[in-house]
């Protein structure tokens, strides 16, 4: 018989491995497109994916793929280093428009193919059919975890040539599952296994395959909606929306709280006055009582975010409490003094509607007008809209940062690089300090010593205050054990369900 699960999923913004870059693309392509490297789903170590095996020269320059040559498309074609050489062109070449293009700033030839003076990575090359060279203008030893982004798998090219718009709603490539009903705008997509899938993805224990044979993933506006539904036996798993996280710990086992490599902050437009002043927002900081706001509305189970990078990703570096700032509306006031800001004054505070921010955006918003005067209109924005809006941020705002590959990099770079100005640094953050210590970072072949190094950048981000850090993540899951078990965490590292872990009961298969 077969064996099915109905899961929750917000609207993704694209399923395209070039193009899904938040959290609900992000899922849908963990099981249409395996990368190069894959990660474990409880600790991220990299492990070999769609590569037998990798290796990065001493300067950090230079790494070397070896494919591994069972590797085959869903359309059936087996999967070269050429293909390769096509995808990456693709996510950086600017008809594609890809906000993902920065992962691979540093492959020689970027830039030109960029501006459109060429039509070729020169820095990726196709050394045998399974062999893959990627050079670098910039030493980065950290460079194989970029190759587990999903961004960087394989796809067709003559599928993509011949049919855009169909490969945009069905995409091909190398993951466990492929596209069984393509994916409709507000409704959702269904996946079906992959009978030629190569098997042996060594982040799983059982090489990735998966042991469900069809995923429906339904899109739902609001989570109540997908909890509603979960409870009527029409999901199997669902988030749990913040206000009834109360109800959910009575559904024992079922009800998963899982920590994940996740960041929810409130943003400043630090180009946009008076948020361009530190003092002011350190007073807008010291307004906001975080450990009430994850009592109030988390029921205490969230740790208050001390420094920007979660535990899983900052080693265990020693560098806890890098952000000083305690809740303290009188010296709130006083910084705003300090900076010539007035206390009556209205500002715009925007965030995406319909997923569960609404009740602890309210209470931080009334924190702060409680601390400094100031009123706030609230602008609630759909999920794409306000992915359209981030890059040109003109007012607070609400965001999370999820891993996309285990790598204090992976923060870092993104959030506060001036060169991700307009990509995922949406508060415009810019400091040449920061900038030389992850070039720094980068360039370092200790591990030690290049963790000290972005401990470092971190510390300068911290001072600066682009954005207060409220918490890291916990992920809220209701999970339908009578028809499953799972082997291994029910949500990974990256805060999804790890479905491939997901073995079906006999009587459940239907």
């Amino acid at each position: 018989m077969t064996s099915s699960i109905r899961i929750f999923i917000g609207e993704p913004s694209s399923i395209d491995p070039a193009q899904g870059f938040e959290h609900d693309g992000a899922l849908v392509l963990r099981f249409l497109a395996d990368p190069l490297i894959d990660f474990t789903p409880d600790t991220g170590e990299p492990r070999p994916a769609a590569a037998a095996s990798w290796e990065v020269d001493e300067d950090g320059k230079r790494v070397l793929f070896r494919l591994r040559r069972d590797v085959r498309f869903h359309h059936g074609r087996a999967v070269t280093a050429e293909d390769y050489v096509y995808s990456l062109t693709r996510v950086v070449r600017p008809e594609t428009g890809s906000k993902l293009a920065y992962n691979l700033a540093m492959v020689e030839g970027c830039e030109a193919v960029l501006a459109g003076r060429s039509d070729t990575l020169s820095g990726v090359r196709a050394l045998a059919p399974d062999l893959l060279e990627v050079r670098l203008t910039e030493p980065f030893h950290e460079i194989a975890a970029v190759f587990g982004h999903r961004v960087t798998a394989p796809v067709p090219a003559e599928l993509i040539e011949a049919d855009p718009e169909d490969f945009r709603v069905r995409p091909v490539s190398t993951g466990p599952y492929r596209i069984a009903e393509p994916w409709r705008e507000g409704i959702g997509l269904v996946l079906e296994r992959f009978d030629g899938y190569y098997g042996s993805n060594a982040a799983y224990p059982d090489g990735g395959g998966g042991h469900v044979d069809r995923i429906d993933l339904a899109v739902y506006d609001e989570v109540d909606e997908g909890y509603a539904d979960w409870q009527r036996g029409a999901l199997q798993i669902t988030k749990v929306p913040p206000a009834r996280l109360g109800d959910a710990f009575g559904f024992g086992e079922r009800f998963r709280r899982t920590p994940c490599a996740l960041m929810q902050y409130i943003g400043f437009p630090t180009r946009v006055a008076p948020f361009d002043d530190p003092r002011v927002r350190r007073a807008v900081a010291m307004s906001v009582d975080r450990q009430h706001i994850i009592d109030e509305i988390f029921h205490g189970t969230r740790p208050i975010a001390d420094r920007v990078l979660p535990p899983a990703i900052a080693r265990g570096d020693g560098g806890d409490d890098l952000i000083d700032i305690e809740y303290s509306p009188q010296r709130a006031r006083e910084l705003l003094a300090e900076a010539g800001v007035g206390t009556d004054l209205e500002f715009d505070f925007c965030f995406n509607a319909g997923l569960g921010h609404d009740a602890w955006v309210a209470l931080a918003l009334d924190q702060i007008s409680a601390a400094l005067g100031w009123r706030f209109r609230l602008t609630p924005l759909p999920w794409p809209e306000f992915l359209r809006w981030l890059p040109r941020a003109d007012a607070l705002f609400r965001m999370t940062w999820v891993i996309d590959y285990p790598s204090p990099d992976n923060f870092l770079y993104p959030l506060f690089h001036s060169e991700s100005i307009h990509h995922d640094n949406f508060t415009g953050f810019s400091s040449a300090e920061f900038d030389l210590l992850i070039q720094r970072a980068r360039s370092t072949a200790d591990p030690a010593e290049r963790a000290k190094l972005y401990r470092a950048a971190e510390e300068v981000v911290c001072s600066a205050l682009p954005l207060l850090p409220l918490w890291f993540g916990v992920q809220y899951h209701l999970v339908d054990l009578d028809r499953f078990d799972i082997d291994g965490p029910p949500v990974d590292l990256f805060g999804e369900p790890a479905l491939r872990l997901y073995r079906p009961r006999p009587s459940s298969a239907g």
